[in-house]
């Protein structure tokens, strides 16, 4: 809604009189210099020939002359402006009618053919001008409002479609996540599992918005009809692909990576068709993206050969399967510079995220995609599937453990809610929970303050974990090495004019905390590490 200027329309009736006065005095100057050039004109060629009483009446009855149509000429003139002008406060009148919404103010009737006809038709033409704009805004705004409707219902069926619950199982552990860049998206992924075999998509249509949603809609339906009746990877998707191409007049593909695993035999079969390689993980850690052939996109070529890989896929193995929503996520500098996030922070965040459940390492990618773009726009769908096969010590889904941040004071508030809701998990009592935030936001605080130089964009991550009573607060960023546990404890004793400045915060934090420790790591990272026992 367009708002209406902050705008008061003030009209006074006597400033148009007083106009027409100044009009009026001003040719009353003008006559009145006229007639005085010409009386000294007068009396310099006629000066000697004129007598003395002669020049005295002529000047008596030519002052009273001179007076008199003097002011007959300014009422005269007054009188005339005026109504020439009058029609002037009708127009205005009529434009603050016309600009307070009322299109059908009538206009004043003009008789003569002079510039304020010309005046009225220009604001007749004004008000049919804006009678209809306003018209078609009303239909365009009754029209996008009903595309945004059907645009909302189209994204709530298209959320519905993918899967929401995951498997609980104690030899797999799976989450996934969509997030469109618009209303509705091209991205999709499935799953399902068959006789102790997952079998499982993510795709990417080509486009955007509602064409690509129908696409992505039309391949997880072939993906949930093809999965558990072909128990090849190529099979699916060569199926898929025939469908596709068989009706796509409008040449859209869709890249896809689809896969089987054996969770008996640990055998993973799969099959890329130009999609990105996920991220494989190994048991103790180590990352690298998976082997695969590119291969055409569905929906390019109908007859197309599809082939198998295959690789062992041992327990405690996990897989990342993304869109390039992840790793072409941007960042847009100021100077207009861009950054890409990249695979190798993909492969940096998995190593860092060994230990972490499934929900876990989605939150975690999600976040820090979101840390590093720094407020540009979502230019792709970001979707993201990650499993780990054989996970003995599941750990719960619904608290994540680690937050990543911007050297902004407002994700403070956003820490307190990860913090809250990692004790509340626990059960810890409230004072100590007030307590442990105190010492949590003190810190992050001061790093944010402090870490970086002004105008310097980083990030803080906070990692919190309970262990047998035990809570270790991890907090790390990239900024200007600072070791804490150099600095003597300050006396709170002394008078406040005594005291060097700085140092209570972490006075405070090693007050509430049992311990502090400290890490410059290689890479160029603060690592302050915090514990406290819980009773």
């Amino acid at each position: 809604m367009i708002e209406k200027p902050n705008f008061e329309y003030k009209y006074d009736l006597a400033y148009q009189k007083s106009f027409a006065a100044r009009l009026s005095f001003r040719i009353m100057t003008i006559a009145a210099g006229v007639f005085l050039v010409a009386v000294v004109l007068f009396f310099y060629f006629t000066g000697d020939s004129m007598t003395l009483p002669m020049t005295h009446q002529i000047v008596k009855y030519g002052t009273v002359v001179f007076f008199v149509g003097l002011t007959s000429l300014f009422v005269f003139c007054t009188i005339a402006i005026y109504k020439m002008v009058k029609p002037l406060k009708m127009f205005a009148d009529s434009a603050v009618n016309i600009a307070n919404g009322n299109l059908d103010t009538p206009l004043p009737e003009i008789q003569s053919e002079d510039e304020l006809l010309l005046l009225r038709n220009s604001f007749e033409y004004m008000q049919s001008s804006l009678m209809k704009h306003i018209e078609d805004l009303k239909i365009t705004t009754a029209n996008q409002q009903m595309l945004q409707s059907e645009l909302t219902i189209a994204h709530d069926i298209q959320m519905g479609m993918i899967p929401t619950v995951f498997p609980e199982r104690d030899d797999l552990d799976l989450f996934a996540s969509m997030t469109p860049a618009k209303e509705v998206g091209g991205d999709l992924y499935d799953f399902i599992i068959e006789k102790d075999e997952l079998f499982f998509i993510i795709g990417d249509v080509a486009g955007k918005g509602v064409p690509a949603s129908l696409y992505m809609a039309v391949t997880r339906t072939l993906f949930r009809n093809l999965a558990g009746n072909y128990q090849s990877a190529a099979n699916i998707m060569c199926e898929m692909n025939h469908a596709i191409s068989s009706t796509n007049d409008s040449m859209i593909f869709v890249t896809a990576f689809v896969g089987v695993l054996d969770l008996k035999t640990h055998h993973l079969t799969y099959c890329n068709a130009a999609h990105n390689a996920p991220a494989i993980m190994s048991a103790d850690g180590s990352c690298r993206l998976l082997d695969v052939d590119t291969n055409l996109p569905i929906g390019i070529e109908d007859h197309y050969n599809y082939e198998d890989q295959q690789v062992s896929f041992p327990e405690n193995t996990s897989l990342l399967l993304y869109t390039d929503g992840l790793t072409e996520a941007m960042y847009k500098a100021g100077n207009g510079s861009r950054k890409l996030f990249g695979e190798e922070r993909v492969l940096h965040d998995l190593e860092k995220n060994k230990n972490a459940s499934a929900i876990e390492v989605v939150d975690y990618l999600k976040q820090h995609v979101t840390v590093f773009a720094d407020g540009t726009e979502q230019g792709d769908d970001l979707t993201l599937m990650f499993f780990r096969h054989g996970t003995s010590q599941k750990r719960a889904s619904h608290a994540p453990r680690r937050i990543i941040m911007k050297n902004e004071m407002s994700e403070v508030s956003r820490m307190r809610s990860f913090f809250f809701s990692v004790c509340r998990e626990h059960d810890v009592d409230e004072e100590t929970v007030k307590s442990l935030n105190l010492a949590a936001e003190e810190w992050v605080a001061n790093v944010i303050n402090y870490a970086y130089p002004k105008g310097t964009r980083g990030h803080v991550e906070l990692t919190a974990e309970i262990v047998d009573g035990l809570l270790t607060l991890v907090i790390k960023d990239h900024g200007i090495p600072f070791d804490p546990t150099e600095c003597g404890d300050i006396d709170v004793d002394a008078e406040l004019d005594e005291r060097p400045i700085g140092g209570l915060g972490i006075y405070l934090v090693k007050t509430i905390m049992d311990t502090m420790s400290y890490q410059r790591t290689p890479d160029g990272y603060n690592v302050v590490t915090l514990t406290k026992q819980i009773k």
